[in-house]
């Protein structure tokens, strides 16, 4: 996610894959998309970190209004894939 933190997120790409990169967003330490074109189709690969338990609601809230902002500027007609571990509760 960042160039200089020792912790965060990141994403492995396949050589052949590599030269299908067209670009690289580190928003921070725990989020950061790739934008891929895969034939015709052009795709934005997530990696996401949410705050564990025990961290402040503070950093949880930054990192979901981050998440939030960051899916909202990318246009509908490209693919999104999030992996991650976003540390949620369903129920």
């Amino acid at each position: 996610g960042q160039k200089t933190a020792k912790n965060g997120v990141g994403i492995f790409v396949r050589e052949p894959l590599a030269q299908e990169v067209l670009d690289i967003k580190r928003i921070n330490s725990r989020l950061m998309w790739i934008k891929l074109r895969i034939e015709k189709q052009t795709m934005i690969i997530f990696s996401a970190y949410a705050p564990q338990t025990g961290k402040s609601e503070e950093m949880k809230n930054d990192f979901w209004t981050a998440f939030s902002d960051t899916i909202s500027t990318i246009p509908k007609s490209e693919t999104i894939l999030i992996g991650g571990d976003l540390n949620g509760h369903v129920g």
